[in-house]
């Protein structure tokens, strides 16, 4: 049996991360990942990347389509989805190049195969072909990561009911879409497919958009959407989806006539992947789904770590990435650095963009302020609505506790207000900043600018 100083089931973002510091720290490390899948995890192959080439696509289509705007005369023909997925898998191979370039330049022993415990130290190997190894590991890190969410009356077909990973497969605009779930996946998607000519509605359970974030900052979103002829239904509860005739039934609690649509994309989130990996053979505990872990990653058994999506924390690949880098490092200097959850922005790629960071709601101590969307020079070059800026400031210190953007770039954006959650920075920091001319982010010196003035009257 081949024995290693630590053994990562999982190669996403995280255990990625993890594996490659923890070899460049002196360690021998062997990762685990499955035959039908490439290192990068859902970020790379069915999340994050593949969703930002074909918005990038929809973003060039929707330019096209306004060239009025800025004075040419710009055609845009009808979209070549199947053309367009050509592109998404060339940027893809790109991308997984430069991961096995990275794997190449480290000494890490890769298994391919599903790995699960048969001890507190042994992981069993699964192949497809039937065969299977077993390997030991001193130390043991789970970053297996997510999967989507199934309604319960609403099992993925594929064709008319889709997840977001089938989705990202699908080759055809259809004339009329459903999105169930309002979160940062479920804007994205209604995004893409609206600019393509779809029919877009999207219904959310809850009472806003986005609903995890600030309620006005949900508003402004919905706003926007609803401004492109985008339907928003919020406070909406799907009770049963019928497919018939190659069409889907959709029929809404409290509502007596039923809606009909082409395809239904289901977005109500995502789930740790942990059913099997034979958690009880180590003794690890688990908690509402997901694997438990302390402050440092370590779950219940001293040696065996969880990272990432499969905590079910904050499901980010950037949060993952961060935590592999610092348990890594923990596990061999001996630090107890933890993630600072509250400090990782939150994104979504709709149009508009919408990026929050720290908390997301006043509470004691805390107050909030929000700026009027003013026009700013790049907003007006760019023919765009300026941004949607509001703060969270800690009220005894002017310390920024958080804050949420709504806008053109406002995932570039968010990274100077991330700093400043980092850091506690205060208001007159950030204020005293120079922010370069023109630029959206001069948003956020007016926004700074203001909740100073506001709070000394």
């Amino acid at each position: 049996m081949q024995s290693f100083d630590v053994v990562v089931i999982g190669g996403g973002p995280g255990g990625m991360t993890a594996a490659m510091t923890l070899n460049q720290l002196g360690k021998t490390v062997a990762i685990i990942q499955a035959e039908n899948d490439h290192f990068g995890g859902v970020c790379l192959n069915r999340g994050c990347m593949p969703t930002k080439s074909l918005l990038k696509a929809a973003t060039a289509y929707r330019y096209a389509r306004q060239g009025d705007k800025y004075g040419l005369s710009l055609s845009a023909e009808k979209v070549d989805l199947q053309r367009i997925r050509s592109v998404v898998d060339s940027d893809l191979e790109t991308l997984k190049g430069m991961i096995r370039g990275m794997m190449g330049q480290v000494q890490i022993d890769v298994f391919r195969g599903f790995g699960s415990f048969q001890s507190e130290h042994e992981i069993l190997i699964s192949k497809v072909d039937g065969t299977s190894q077993v390997i030991r590991g001193e130390q043991i890190i789970i970053s297996t990561g997510s999967e989507t969410v199934e309604l319960p009356f609403a099992p993925f077909d594929g064709q008319y009911i889709l997840s977001s990973d089938q989705m990202l497969k699908n080759t055809e605009i259809p004339e009329k879409l459903l999105i169930i779930g309002g979160g940062a996946i479920g804007c994205e998607f209604a995004t893409l497919y609206h600019t393509f000519g779809s029919e877009v509605s999207v219904v959310e359970a809850l009472d806003s958009l986005l609903p995890r974030e600030d309620k006005e900052a949900g508003k402004a979103l919905q706003d926007a959407f609803e401004a492109q002829n985008i339907t928003v239904k919020t406070g909406t509860m799907v009770e049963q989806l019928t497919v018939q005739n190659d069409q889907v039934i959709v029929k809404y609690q409290g509502i007596e006539t039923p809606e009909i649509v082409n395809k239904v994309l289901i977005g109500v989130g995502r789930k740790p992947n942990i059913d099997t990996l034979n958690l009880n053979a180590a003794g690890v505990q688990v908690e509402k789904g997901a694997v438990s872990v302390n402050s440092t990653m370590q779950t219940s058994v001293s040696h065996i770590y969880a990272l990432g999506d499969v905590t079910g924390g904050v499901m980010l690949a950037h949060a993952a990435e961060m935590a592999g880098q610092l348990l890594a490092k923990n596990m061999v200097q001996g630090t107890h650095v933890s993630l600072e959850e509250i400090a990782v922005p939150r994104v979504a790629f709709s149009h508009p963009e919408v990026a929050g960071v720290g908390v997301s709601h006043e509470s004691e101590g805390i107050r909030s302020f929000t700026i009027s969307p003013v026009p700013n020079g790049r907003s007006v070059v760019d023919k765009v609505t300026p941004a949607f800026v509001k703060l969270f400031v800690e009220e005894q210190n002017s310390v920024v506790a958080g804050a949420i953007i709504v806008g053109e770039a406002a995932t570039e954006m968010i990274h100077e207000l991330t700093l400043a959650v980092q850091n506690r920075l205060t208001l007159s920091q950030i204020g005293g900043t120079v922010h370069a001319h023109p630029t959206h982010s001069a948003n956020v010196s007016t926004a700074v600018h203001q909740m100073q003035a506001f709070r000394s009257s």
